[in-house]
């Protein structure tokens, strides 16, 4: 189904190839785990092998690419035979709405309408998003646009199926939809899939084959019932060791009344109250769309208070008495969910050190930060943040946010994107910004870094909490709720 030949690829810019020399073979219904380090050239393949890269992506590219035993050199010819779900969804949106999404394909091939709204209906449902077919692109969460990205090529029945890093901003029981769902339609169509991803355990069981990169080479490539392919698995499924937290001070120093927001209809926060302690590190779950970005951006200031009262560091937001996201900005951090809505600079540099030069704080530390980053990156400071990968951009954003030393500091979805190695790095990072005093409230869908790691845990379920405290005090069954207990 691919075969790839001494795969070169250099992007303009940078002095070290993305990709040295990759052949490899891969059959028709297989599916493949295409694994590897954080920059270590997986997604680039993958590019390269749907016609991204160089036709739309810029890039020195050499040695041979054959689909079906053909070598395509037009990007929509590829788009009939393999689709790519991209790791940033958003970038791969051309329409509005959800049934324009997952239709623009079968329209653009000029299907007839009847098999266009079967096509839809079909893709929707296999990624159990069907209840999503009326809304706008612009309303969903970060996990639910990830499955609309996901049935918008599976709508077209492709023949390879390429999925980079699907279930980055999944909650377990979304992951286990789409991991269903890919399995469904490999098994009734025979199609072959390969899944891209740092943290292989939620595909493991269903791989054929697991092949991993590092540093643009081919570094092993195993097949089930081998020795490499069982200690890969057993690796994958044992839990990492996360530093544990300091007790937190008995002092709120967020505090949340009767928090409420609705939109077009959509009841997306529903009284929320809660007080988060000084020095506390808060673990902020449930499923997707149950509100928890939403009340991240109340906390900063970007989502103005319908209903409620909202106090942070000090700063009260009421219906009638709102503080600019500038203000707290001096006191209050926040990482997006998606790295590329928070770059303002041309430079890694001068991202990392926007923030203390807007708010005249010392840039020493900053400067360190910076330093570092080149160190252990291998990067320049002047390289822009854009040509990074998706999880350098992550850690990019990480240093930005903190670099002016705030007091809280919101973290959405932060692990998405990153390998294990980074992941530990960034909780490390977290660790590290927590023992120096301040709050750091995170959003996450992973219950055994919640348990290990934080101090606390707010649960939401449609927009309502239903669980909140210490960690210790989560019962086990709101803990196996959101692990997703049973849900394949």
């Amino acid at each position: 189904m691919l075969r790839i030949e001494d795969l070169r690829v250099r992007y303009r810019g940078r002095s070290r190839a993305a990709v040295s020399g990759v052949s490899l073979d891969i059959q028709r219904g297989e599916f493949v785990l295409l694994s590897g380090n954080s920059a270590s050239g997986k997604s680039t393949v993958m590019q390269v092998a749907c016609g991204f890269i160089p036709h739309i992506i810029p890039a020195e590219v050499s040695g041979s690419v054959k689909l079906d035993g053909i070598e395509h050199h037009d990007p929509v010819d590829v788009a009939g035979i393999a689709c790519m779900v991209q790791q940033d969804p958003e970038t791969q949106f051309c329409t509005e709405t959800v049934e324009e999404e997952v239709a623009f394909g079968p329209e653009n091939f000029r299907y007839p309408r009847g098999r266009i709204v079967e096509c839809v209906d079909r893709a929707l449902a296999s990624v159990k998003a069907d209840h999503l077919i009326d809304r706008k692109l612009s309303t969903l969460s970060g996990g639910e646009k990830q499955k609309v990205a996901i049935a918008s090529m599976l709508a077209l029945s492709p023949g390879l199926l390429i999925l980079d890093e699907p279930t980055a901003s999944l909650d377990p029981r979304s992951i286990g939809q789409v991991v269903s769902a890919v399995q469904s339609m490999k098994r009734i169509s025979g199609i072959t899939v390969v899944v891209v991803e740092h943290r292989i355990r939620d595909f493991i069981d269903l791989a054929d084959r697991l092949i991993t990169m590092d540093e643009g080479a081919l570094l092993s490539d195993v097949r089930k019932g081998e020795m490499g392919f069982r200690l890969a698995r057993e690796e994958a499924l044992s839990p990492p060791e996360y530093p544990r937290p300091n007790k937190p001070i008995t002092h709120p120093i967020i505090s949340v009344r009767g928090l409420s927001l609705e939109i077009d209809g959509w009841q997306i926060l529903d009284d929320i109250s809660l007080d988060i302690n000084r020095n506390s590190i808060v673990a902020l779950m449930g499923e997707n769309g149950s509100g928890k970005t939403t009340l991240l951006r109340h906390l900063m200031g970007l989502q103005r208070v319908q209903k409620g009262d909202v106090v942070v560091c000090g700063h009260r937001m009421t219906p009638t008495c709102a503080v600019d996201a500038w203000t707290l900005g001096k006191h209050v951090g926040l990482v997006f969910q998606n790295p590329n809505h928070q770059i303002f600079e041309d430079t890694v540099a001068r991202e990392i050190l926007f923030a203390p030069r807007n708010f005249k704080t010392e840039i020493a530390k900053a400067e360190e930060d910076v330093a570092e980053f080149e160190e252990r990156e291998g990067l320049r400071r002047f390289v822009h943040p854009h040509c990074l990968s998706f999880g350098q951009k992550r850690r990019v954003n990480i240093l930005s946010a903190s670099s002016h030393k705030p007091e809280v500091l919101l973290l959405d979805e932060p692990f998405a994107g990153q390998d294990q190695a980074n992941a530990l790095a960034i909780a490390s990072t977290a660790h590290g910004i927590h023992n120096e005093g301040r709050t750091l409230i995170i959003v996450t869908h992973d219950p055994i870094f919640a348990r290990r790691f934080c101090t606390d845990a707010v649960v939401l379920h449609e927009g309502r909490i239903v669980a909140s405290g210490p960690v210790d005090s989560i019962q086990d069954s709101v803990w196996k709720s959101l692990s997703g207990e049973g849900r394949r």
